[in-house]
């Protein structure tokens, strides 16, 4: 592999370009084999980047969640109301961890709502996700992808593309959006403090995950059973655990909720997923 900062430092030996004229094109390094937690993600939300594996897979959470399409819209509803909330407080800069495969609206579109000038790096190690992100940052100015895995912030924030587009000077908004339930709880908190250390008071942390309180009875166990072989751990954290990652943040109104109802007025789902935002000062 030879040097590319465009691609986090690194060029890969296949081509990641995406291109419309051949949207059956797969790049050669996507195992259809094993189902993505960024394909289920994007079957669940009514996309079409998966495979038959990836549909599989979500159709064994429906059996325990007949509601989890539900759930996974509002988590989306959070998201952006959230980056709308801190666009409107000032962000101009946004790290998005575990971005999965894109979805309107995305994290740039919203800021750029109130700033046009709106930077965003997006962030993932799943090789489907980088072929759409890669398309995505071609045409849009100030979005870039790096492929990196956010359990390493070390390499996440040495990253050359992240150095360029986002200044650690000045606040960031941090977006940490459904993935901490793949983040074992023994080194989660530790994580997630270590991003917060290279932010600057002002910044702000956006995060939601599954939570195991307010979760239908067995469910958890389901998807240990079930997900958890072909898709590894599925880390369900108490509603305290939750908040524990918050440290350092003061949570905003109405602090650690469903997302459903955090500033809507929502329905919470057979499957709890909380969420919250917190300043940094």
């Amino acid at each position: 592999m030879s040097s590319d900062p465009a691609n986090g430092g690194v060029t890969p030996e296949v081509d990641w370009s995406w291109t419309e004229r051949d949207p059956g094109w797969v790049p050669p390094e996507i195992d259809q084999s094993k189902p993505s937690v960024a394909r289920i993600y994007d079957y669940i939300l009514g996309g079409k980047d998966n495979f038959a594996v990836d549909r599989e897979a979500a159709e064994k959470a429906f059996v325990m969640f007949p509601d989890v399409r539900d759930v996974a819209v509002a988590n989306r509803g959070f998201l952006v109301r959230a980056v709308r909330l801190m666009a409107e407080a000032g962000i101009r800069q946004y790290l998005d961890l575990g971005t999965g495969i894109p979805t309107s609206p995305n994290v740039h579109e919203v800021a750029r709502q109130t700033h046009p000038d709106a930077r965003v790096v997006y962030v993932d190690n799943d090789p489907m996700v980088m072929a759409h992100n890669r398309a995505l940052r071609a045409t849009s100015p100030g979005v870039a992808t790096v492929h990196q895995d956010l359990r390493d912030p070390a390499g996440v924030l040495a990253d050359p593309v992240v150095r360029d587009l986002i200044d650690f000077d000045e606040p960031v908004g941090l977006l940490l959006i459904g993935v901490m339930h793949f983040v074992p709880v023994d080194i989660g908190a530790a994580i997630v403090a270590r991003y917060r250390k290279a932010l600057v008071p002002g910044s702000y942390l956006v995060l939601s995950t599954q939570c195991v309180d307010g979760t239908v009875a067995g469910g958890i166990e389901h998807a240990e059973s079930t997900l958890a072989p072909m898709l590894g751990p599925v880390v369900a954290r108490s509603a305290a655990q939750i908040e524990e990652l918050f440290e350092g943040f003061d949570l905003l109104e109405p602090g650690l909720v469903d997302v459903s109802r955090w500033r809507a007025d929502g329905t919470p789902g057979t499957l709890a997923f909380l969420g919250g935002v917190g300043l940094k000062t």
